[in-house]
């Protein structure tokens, strides 16, 4: 499948980023790649990351050979994952289950 050129889209402008670790980061960054992906004006062309930056950027590139849409649904999916993981050992949780 070839790539449109960014003679085809005139406002698109092509990018490198670098995807720093932390797990706030990394949910962060997850915000701000869902964005750029859904305005579609930047095209990561290369994507590296740390931490849970990497987590991130295979995430994306693994999404990605779906497209734009691919990428979103991709990363989402990874977070609620971690989300749901999370909530086995959350204090809210806890309580409730002490309390049933």
């Amino acid at each position: 499948m070839a790539k449109a050129s960014t003679a085809e889209r005139p406002n698109t402008k092509i990018v490198n980023i670098a995807l720093q670790g932390g797990g706030a980061h990394g949910a962060f960054a997850w915000g701000v790649l869902d964005k750029f992906l859904e305005d579609g004006r930047l095209e990561i062309e290369g994507v590296s990351g740390t931490s849970a930056g990497s987590m991130n950027a295979v995430v994306y590139a693994y999404g990605k050979i779906r497209g734009n849409d691919g990428a979103r649904e991709a990363l989402h999916n990874f977070w609620k994952a971690i989300s749901d993981a999370g909530q086995k050992y959350s204090r809210s949780s806890n309580r409730r289950s002490r309390n049933s």
